[in-house]
């Protein structure tokens, strides 16, 4: 059998694309309007063409889809949640803004017509997205409308990611397979659930990222044990104290905004590494409540970092062989937050595969195609 053909829309760093990769299928196309995420995509997936354009000027009609693009078995992508996130204006974001980004990927997959589809967002955009669209709505001349026959929250962590994640799936694709629970639990139908996995696997694979780099010592990818790397080959994640380390006005501050917060109410400072990691934002501020916040040593003292941008990868399950080009910290922050977890896409994969007629059963996930390891 071939494999089958997806394309993704708002590639972003190309997490969603990757978990369809590992379980085997063909990225062919590859669209964003960001040139660090078209990079990054082509750095770690380089057999997908990538296509810079802006979805909400461009492709407008039918005619210029179908002639830019072959019709594909699957179309994922995850239209910018900005403007339907909480942490935007406490969530009084421009909703119509977002939803123009989010119809139009509903016209792509009006116009290719894949036997599949999953848009991904934040959960807050059931509020606003209805189980169906005019087809007008979406810019097709035509009568009728657009059914979105299943919207869904799920959680990563619910799939072996270390890291508790809600994201909104919208589309037309089966059920994933839950792997995990907050607890080992067995279910009705003799399912035995992992306990989540907890942030702390991801902090103690790594050396100490601040300060020398270990040459010599081997580091293993704590989501995929089978891919190693030397310290000094390990990009994104040593840092001089002064970018790692949050000075004490910083510390005191993001922890009054994390244990005293009027609105928001009480979060964990530092945060609890037996627990999975709260949900990697696009940016790390060292004084912001939502950054996520790691106890370390230094100098003999109890210090206070964020994590490094290859931390948050991680909770993000990408392999640590995968490359986020960029110039800044800000940048690489932003291509890791704004993912969609390798996991949760990959549980997915699977799902539309064991539908399509393959048996996984009979291909144990050590079988699966690996993460690709950067030469």
């Amino acid at each position: 059998m071939d494999k089958l053909k997806v394309i993704d829309l708002f590639c972003g760093a190309g997490g969603f694309s990757e978990g369809f990769r590992q379980a085997g299928f063909e990225v062919t196309h590859a669209v964003d309007n960001w040139n660090f995420a078209l990079a990054a995509h082509k750095a770690n997936q380089p057999e997908a063409e990538v296509v810079k354009a802006d979805l909400e000027k461009e492709f407008l009609t039918e005619e210029e889809i179908a002639a830019r693009f072959p019709k594909p078995d699957v179309i994922i992508g995850g239209p910018p949640c900005t403007e339907f996130s909480g942490s935007k204006r406490g969530g009084s974001g421009d909703v119509a803004k977002g939803m123009k980004l989010v119809l139009a990927f509903f016209r792509f997959v009006h116009t290719l017509k894949p036997r599949w589809w999953v848009m991904e967002n934040v959960p807050r955009l059931l509020q606003t997205l209805p189980d169906h669209v005019k087809l007008k709505e979406m810019g097709v001349p035509e009568e009728g409308r657009f059914e979105i026959p299943r919207r869904e929250v799920f959680n990563s962590a619910d799939f072996g990611a270390p890291q508790k994640r809600l994201r909104l799936l919208s589309g037309r694709y089966p059920s994933p397979v839950q792997t995990h629970s907050d607890a080992p639990t067995l279910t009705l139908d003799n399912v035995l659930y992992q306990p989540w996995v907890p942030m702390r696997k991801v902090v103690d694979a790594f050396p100490n990222p601040i300060g020398r780099v270990p040459k010599g010592k081997v580091v293993e990818d704590p989501n995929y044990p089978e891919i190693t790397l030397k310290a000094e080959e390990l990009e994104d994640h040593f840092l001089k104290p002064e970018e790692a380390l949050m000075s004490e006005e910083e510390a005191a501050r993001n922890k009054r905004q994390k244990v005293a917060h009027a609105y928001y109410g009480k979060m964990n400072f530092p945060d609890v590494l037996d627990r999975p990691a709260r949900t990697v934002m696009a940016t790390q501020f060292n004084a912001s409540r939502e950054t996520m916040v790691i106890a370390t040593k230094y100098k003999g003292e109890t210090r206070f970092r964020k994590p490094t941008v290859r931390e948050c990868a991680s909770f993000q399950t990408y392999p640590i062989t995968y490359r986020f080009p960029g110039q800044t910290l800000a940048t690489k922050y932003r291509l890791v937050g704004n993912s969609v977890p390798v996991f949760l896409s990959r549980a997915i994969a699977k799902a539309i595969l064991a539908e399509a007629g393959e048996d996984l059963r009979k291909t144990p996930l050590a079988e699966i195609p690996a993460p690709r390891v950067s030469a």
